[in-house]
C-alpha cells in the first residue's frame, strides 16, 4: 500500500454551505495512539493489512481490527488503538465534520461506535487517494466532499454493519459560525500530538504565517504554539504513566511523539525533577 502522508483542511463547510467536509486524510503504518479526550472530528479508520486492536478508554475488552475492517469513531470519544503483537498495521483514515448533526446518523455515522466488514477493501484506497490529492494547500472542498460521499456509498454497498453500544451525544463545536485561528490550531495540536508536528504545518493548516500565529497565541494563551504543544504532550504522558503503572517512560514519550531523552529533559525543566522521581 502506498503511503499518503497526513493532509489537513481548514473547516470551510460553513463558508461554502457544504453539509459535511473532510478534515484530515491519509494512510500510514499505524503507531500506538491513546486519545484521552477523543478526536475533534468524526473518524473512519480502515485496515488494509496487518491487524490492530481498538477499545474505548475505560473498557477492558479490546476489539480486533482485521484486514477489511472499517471502524467509525464518533467525535469526542476517548479511545486507544495499537497493532497486534507488534506487527506492521497498514491503515487508511479520513476524518470529517458535519454542519448539521444527524445527516449521516441513519447510515451509522452518529454518536455510536460502529464496525463495518468490507468485502473489497481494495476499492477503498483509490477513494482515499482522490480525497488526499484534493486536500491540503490546494484544497478543493466541493470535490473532497463529493468523493467522501462516494466513499460512504461504497461502504454502504459493501457493509455488514455492527452497532457497538450507545455513547452519549457529544456537544458539537460546529454550531459556531467561525473558529478562530488559535482554536483551529489548538484542535490540530491535540488531534496530532503523537506525530512529529512542525510549527510550519500548524501555521499552514490555519492559513497564517508562523509569526502571525505565534503573536495570536501569545495574545490569547500567553505562550507560543510550541510551548502549548509541549505542555499538552507532557500532561498526556504523565496521565498515561499514572493510569498505566506498567508503562515505561520510553513508551509514554513515544505515545505523545517525543524522544525519551527530550521528554526527560523537558520534564526536568518544567517540574525540577526527572519523571522517575515524581
Amino acid at each position: 500500500m502506498r503511503t499518503l502522508p497526513l493532509r489537513s483542511n481548514m473547516r470551510r463547510d460553513i463558508e461554502f454551505d457544504i453539509p459535511f467536509s473532510v478534515y484530515t486524510v491519509g494512510t500510514d503504518v499505524q503507531i500506538p495512539i491513546t486519545r484521552l479526550s477523543g478526536f475533534s472530528a468524526k473518524q473512519m479508520l480502515f485496515t488494509f493489512s496487518g491487524t490492530g486492536r481498538f477499545r474505548k478508554l475505560g473498557q477492558d475488552k479490546w476489539d480486533i481490527l482485521d484486514p477489511g475492517t472499517c471502524v467509525y469513531i464518533p467525535e469526542g470519544m476517548p479511545h486507544e488503538y495499537v497493532s497486534l503483537k507488534g506487527e506492521a498495521w497498514h491503515v487508511g483514515y479520513v476524518t470529517f465534520v458535519e454542519r448539521r448533526e444527524g445527516m449521516l446518523a441513519s447510515w451509522g455515522y452518529g454518536s455510536s461506535l460502529t464496525y463495518t466488514r468490507l468485502s473489497d477493501i481494495d476499492n477503498i484506497f483509490p477513494l482515499l487517494e482522490r480525497i488526499w490529492v484534493n486536500s491540503g494547500a490546494h484544497e478543493n472542498p466541493w470535490l473532497t466532499t463529493e468523493v467522501l460521499f462516494t466513499l460512504f456509498l461504497e461502504i454502504k454497498r459493501q457493509h455488514q454493519l455492527f452497532q457497538v453500544g450507545d455513547t452519549p451525544m457529544f456537544h458539537s463545536r460546529l454550531n459556531r459560525y467561525r473558529e478562530s485561528a488559535v482554536e483551529s490550531a489548538v484542535r490540530f495540536l491535540h488531534d496530532h500530538l503523537n506525530r512529529p508536528i512542525t510549527m510550519t504545518q500548524v501555521a499552514t493548516h490555519v492559513g497564517y504565517s508562523q509569526k502571525q500565529l505565534t503573536r495570536l497565541f501569545r495574545e490569547e494563551l500567553g505562550q507560543t504554539p510550541l510551548q502549548y504543544l509541549q505542555q499538552i504532550r507532557m500532561q498526556t504522558a504523565l496521565t498515561l504513566l499514572n493510569e498505566h503503572t506498567d508503562m515505561t517512560i520510553r513508551q509514554a514519550a513515544a505515545y505523545v511523539g517525543m524522544e525519551p531523552t527530550y521528554f526527560t529533559r523537558l520534564h526536568r525543566r518544567m517540574y525540577g525533577c526527572v519523571p522517575s522521581e515524581r
